[in-house]
């Protein structure tokens, strides 16, 4: 078990109400903060907000299979403190990626004929989450099946799944934005030869 201070940098929608908390160490580990059953709690049972400190005992936990491998179990958690200047911080301690979406995830990432973002399991980059900067507008809109998303030209297109209800029409190019990769999915009903992915998402902005 360790102790670490940790900065809250997303909260993330998940099934059933559940929300992903994603944090930065303050020795620059990426961390998604689990309860102590290594599961994520539904909304109203997560208390970190986005901007605090907390100082945390935890230790990993999981199935941490790449490129998942962020996953701490907390057993204790205690607020320390606010970060006055979010952005600030996160541009001095991480390294975005800068351009357009062909650089996310170590240059990895892969788009389906609709335009959204994916990892495959023959290019699994070092993590599930990140920083990026575009060099493009990132416009709002909702595909065929209602759900949200930003997008860039040639309609790729990453899902918004931030817990924040005030959205912005347009994420202007220079801005910090916060990406993460949902688990590895397919299909109930896919072929068993149809690869499973990790679809990528866009969790805020600073």
């Amino acid at each position: 078990m360790a102790q670490k201070n940790v900065l809250i940098v997303a909260r993330t929608r998940m099934y059933g109400a559940k929300v992903c908390v994603g944090a930065l160490s303050d020795q620059g580990e990426y961390l998604r903060l689990m309860n102590p059953s290594c599961e994520s709690d539904q909304g109203g049972k997560v208390p970190y907000r986005i901007g605090q400190w907390w100082q945390v005992d935890c230790e990993p936990c999981g199935e941490q299979r790449p490129p998942h491998v962020e996953d701490v179990s907390v057993t204790n958690a205690q607020q320390i403190g606010e970060e006055e200047d979010l952005r600030g911080y996160l541009l001095n301690n991480t390294t975005p990626w800068e351009g357009t979406m062909d650089v996310l995830f170590d240059g990895k990432i892969q788009f389906t004929m609709n335009g959204g973002g994916y990892i495959s399991s023959s290019h699994i980059p070092d993590r599930a989450t990140g920083f990026w900067i575009p060099s493009e507008p990132l416009r709002l809109d909702t595909d065929d099946r209602d759900k949200r998303g930003y997008y860039e030209r040639f309609n790729r297109h990453l899902s918004y799944v931030g817990t924040s209800e005030e959205l912005i029409e347009v994420i202007e190019p220079g801005t910090l934005v916060r990406v993460s990769l949902a688990r590895w999915w397919r299909p109930r009903d896919a072929d068993p030869t149809f690869e499973e992915r990790c679809y990528a998402q866009l969790s805020g902005w600073y």
